[in-house]
């Protein structure tokens, strides 16, 4: 028997409605987030590190392009549980926001920023679309420079395993002595000796931060196993380590035969570049060997039906 409360529930809500309310809302939060968003775009202009922000969003709209068929066919009314949820979500958010102007932090104020905009996401429009939503705000944390000491203290071990490994197979050369102190390599050729400094600049965390988008991207791209989306994250870490090594090396050996000029400006760059496409290339690798891995056991069946089921 259907009552009136369950005849409401199943009625179709408006979609023009919804967009209304999400725009005005949405635009509410920008203008609050104004000295955030402008502070963003200031960070991705002025730092090279972090000059990948400007595609993020991008990535994050052409994932929910892709998932397009996924968004929910009918919009039905809505209890209140998603509604004070993000009611919730959003005074969380804006006690961050408040909080972290007070201590002078600007990291948690621009996360808050996406807080809010997954809050506003699940008032609007309730569950359905917040589950098929969510990757796509939380993919932008990747465009959220991270706090200037965290991120200095990440590129040290970085650093120290280039020279580390830079010395090693500087050791392999004829005549060459080289030794890793830190960051710092110190080597001895042919009786000259000098220094390899491994700046911040080829910590590799920009490699690093690229491939961990990529990465995190290309595993919630398709539907795959927990597992395999594990795998495909967890593996960006050392292929960007080695990658970084490798152009450390690289460049150490152009510094030892006296080709410097070639370690720097320009050529460096390229260099640079030419390791972000040994990273993909590494990745697709994996990617490949997962998609292979194993046998689907409908694709298992259909063969059995196709030979007839007759064994060896």
């Amino acid at each position: 028997m259907l009552t009136a409360t369950s005849i409401q529930r199943r009625t179709p809500l408006n979609p023009t409605v919804m967009i209304g309310q999400f725009a005005v809302l949405m635009l509410i939060v920008a203008v609050l987030y104004r000295h955030v968003l402008t502070g963003l775009v200031y960070s991705w202009k002025n730092n090279s590190d972090w000059s990948h922000g400007f595609i993020i969003p991008f990535f994050s709209l052409y994932f929910l392009y892709t998932q397009r068929h996924r968004f929910p066919a009918t919009l039905r009314n809505r209890n209140a549980l998603p509604q004070l949820a993000g009611a919730a979500l959003l005074v969380l958010s804006f006690g961050l926001f408040i909080a972290s102007i007070f201590y002078k932090m600007e990291y948690p104020k621009r996360c808050s920023l996406l807080l809010s905009m997954l809050a506003v996401i699940l008032m609007v429009w309730g569950w359905p679309v917040f589950r098929w939503s969510w990757f796509a705000v939380a993919f932008l944390m990747f465009a959220v420079p991270l706090p200037h000491r965290v991120f200095q203290e990440l590129t040290m071990p970085l650093r120290g395993v280039a020279a580390v490994v830079s010395a090693m197979v500087l050791q392999f050369i004829p005549d060459m002595f080289a030794e890793a102190h830190g960051t710092v390599v110190e080597y001895i050729y042919r009786g000259q000796a000098d220094v390899l400094d491994v700046e911040r600049a080829c910590s590799g965390m920009r490699l690093l931060m690229t491939m961990m988008a990529l990465g995190v991207a290309m595993a919630f791209m398709h539907d795959r196993p927990l597992w395999q989306r594990l795998v495909m994250v967890l593996s960006c870490v050392p292929i960007a380590i080695f990658c970084n090594v490798v152009r450390v090396t690289l460049t150490g050996l152009l510094v030892v035969f006296g080709r410097a000029d070639l370690a720097h400006g320009t050529w460096h760059t390229l260099m640079g570049l030419g390791m972000l496409f040994v990273a993909f290339a590494l990745y697709g690798a994996i990617s490949y060997v997962l998609n292979h891995l194993f046998v689907e056991e409908a694709e298992a069946d259909e063969s059995v039906a196709a030979t007839g089921g007759l064994g060896g």
